[in-house]
């Protein structure tokens, strides 16, 4: 196969159904090897990245006033990109791109407060009056006691699902799948909203769709969890903010950093450290019963 045989539309296509990358995922890619692409002025049939390149592109970005973070995920999308022309056999050998990337901020995530938390569901389950008000109910709930991606409920069924044993089965990133535990609380919710789906005849394997029983969209996923944490203290509101304070409430309150790591399907421990840092309210519990002038 020739290195002109692959395209960066069939890497596309690749971290989708192979990698099981969600779309926003596969299309941020994309659009940084496009990026690239115009400004090496190469061929997207002829694209293979090199270290020289990718050199000038830093500091070209650089000078453009972009981001660190965004300069690492471009080039991480450039690097994922020779791997997969290799894995595929569009090029002899594999690329190695060794530059040097700037350095980047370290950011405390977002996360939810406990109390608002708790409101914030209880105000959901009280709302519930139709198949509507129910699937929101669940899917807020669901992300928050699962720490579940927004492509891993999208792709949830109802076999993935036991409210016996109170286990989840995802399928993350690379296709892997985890199991994920959770409690009665939870178990009994989605108890709740498969009842009202059945009195409203949706019938699908999908266990949360739509009401005619498609699937969900990402966009329609981020919209209604940005609607619902309008109610929380948050500028930023996204699934992934509840996947924030998922891990940050475990973190919280004794969980071990290794089994955070296993919960979230992370293939690192350094994409879960993040997560070790305290809030200002943590920090003066912890000074008020150990300096001895605190008071």
């Amino acid at each position: 196969m020739g290195a002109s045989s692959l395209t960066i539309h069939d890497f596309h296509a690749y971290l989708h159904k192979e990698r099981n990358y969600s779309l926003l995922t596969c299309d941020a890619y994309l659009s940084d090897l496009v990026q690239y692409e115009v400004f090496v002025k190469s061929d997207l049939e002829q694209l293979v990245p090199d270290s020289k390149s990718v050199r000038r592109w830093i500091r070209f970005l650089s000078l453009q006033k972009i981001s660190a973070k965004s300069i690492h995920r471009k080039v991480s999308s450039v690097r994922s990109f020779a791997k997969f022309l290799f894995l595929k056999g569009a090029i002899p050998t594999a690329i190695s791109i060794e530059v040097q990337l700037p350095k980047v901020k370290k950011r405390i995530p977002s996360f939810v407060k406990v109390s608002e938390m708790h409101n914030l569901l209880d105000e959901l389950e009280a709302a519930v009056v139709d198949y509507d008000t129910a699937l929101a109910f669940g899917i807020i709930s669901t992300f928050y006691h699962t720490g579940v991606r927004r492509s891993e409920l999208i792709g949830l069924k109802h076999a993935s699902i036991s409210l016996s044993n109170g286990e989840m089965k995802v399928l993350g990133k690379g296709r892997k799948e985890r199991i994920i535990p959770f409690g009665k609380e939870l178990s009994r919710q989605l108890d709740s909203f498969l009842k009202i789906k059945a009195e409203f005849n949706v019938n699908t394997e999908i266990f949360f769709c739509k009401f005619d029983g498609n699937k969900l969209s990402e966009k329609w996923l981020y919209n209604l969890v940005n609607k619902s944490l309008d109610r929380t203290h948050l500028g930023k509101r996204s699934p992934h903010i509840l996947r924030h304070t998922f891990a940050t409430h475990l973190l919280q309150n004794g969980a071990d950093i290794n089994a955070i790591k296993e919960l979230l399907g992370h293939s690192s421990l350094g994409a879960t450290q993040i997560y070790t840092h305290n809030d200002i309210g943590q920090l003066k519990k912890v000074y008020k019963n150990t300096h001895p002038f605190s008071d």
